[in-house]
């Protein structure tokens, strides 16, 4: 406020940041999302959050827009569409045609509700490869510019998640086949190495809980877990236990990502999510002070 009472939009900043949140699902990434922004807000600093499964459903009509729209729809064509069906035939056979509305609630009921009883391995290093290309269309596209314009972004689903998650499903196809063995670690690699953050803007957060607690806070917010959260796409049955597999290994990789990158580590642990959500935005805070040498104090 100036002098007269009256609401002042905070001033833009001389260096904006990115703060990435990394983390299995239902650890609370949006939760803490959420309250980063308002305590950023409360500070007089300009925040913004992004996401880019958000943006792709109110995207502009231009080159970048569509670029990331085909790159998200060819991710999930190729995840879902080689999948075989109890009743026969693929997945693909029941998709939309290209100008579809594979974005839509609607389609994703489809894919959640399809009894899916394989994969094929290689359509899902196909889509690993198009979620490295459509994250870094994103990052490069619409967060950098955001930072660079002196916003402080908050990505509540850092990009390298799917390609985990991804890596994973297709690795439980893989068996002992070498050569597509080789091919995953190759991809996974490059995957880390493209989206890997930026040192001198960027703030990557781990954020941390037992799995366990994890499926608890998923089935409390929405009565089930989402179609990407375990082994289903790949035929595997896909209740608690399949949920749980796929997170821990998921954390045990993120774990690593985040020895690589320097990640923040902040846990929010069950018995005080108050509390620990709380010293989690602390945490945030003060690496982003450091960062930017005290200005977003």
């Amino acid at each position: 406020m100036d002098r007269n009472g009256s609401m002042v939009a905070p001033a833009p900043l001389s260096r904006g940041c990115a703060i990435g949140l990394i983390g299995i699902d239902g650890v609370g990434k949006t939760t803490l999302a959420g309250e980063l922004e308002r305590r950023l807000t409360e500070r007089g600093t300009q925040a913004v959050l992004l996401s880019r499964r958000q943006y792709l459903k109110t995207r502009p009509r231009d080159f970048v827009g569509d670029t990331m729209a085909a790159l998200y729809e060819g991710s999930l064509r190729t995840l879902y569409g080689f999948a075989d069906l109890a009743e026969g035939g693929t997945l693909g056979d029941h998709f939309p045609p290209p100008a579809g509305p594979v974005t839509s609630a609607g389609f994703e009921r489809i894919l959640d509700a399809a009894a899916i009883t394989g994969n094929d391995p290689h359509a899902l290093v196909a889509s690993m490869l198009c979620e490295i290309a459509g994250h870094l269309a994103f990052r490069e596209a619409v967060v950098a510019p955001a930072v660079r314009a002196g916003n402080v972004v908050i990505e509540d689903t850092h990009g390298i998640k799917m390609v985990v998650k991804l890596y994973l499903l297709a690795a439980s196809l893989a068996g002992s086949w070498e050569q597509l063995n080789d091919s995953l670690e190759a991809v996974l690699k490059a995957g880390i190495t493209a989206l890997g953050p930026d040192p001198a803007t960027a703030v990557p957060v781990l954020v941390q809980v037992d799995p366990e607690i994890a499926y608890q806070r998923r089935v409390a917010q929405h009565g089930r877990v989402g179609g990407m959260e375990h082994y289903g796409p790949v035929g595997r049955a896909n209740g608690r236990d399949s949920y749980v597999e796929l997170q821990s290994r998921s954390q045990k990789i993120f774990d690593e990502i985040g020895t690589q990158w320097g990640c923040l580590r902040v846990d929010l642990p069950p018995h005080d999510r108050e509390g620990g959500l709380r010293t989690a935005v602390d945490q945030i805070l003060a690496a982003m002070d450091e960062l930017g040498e005290g200005q977003y104090q």
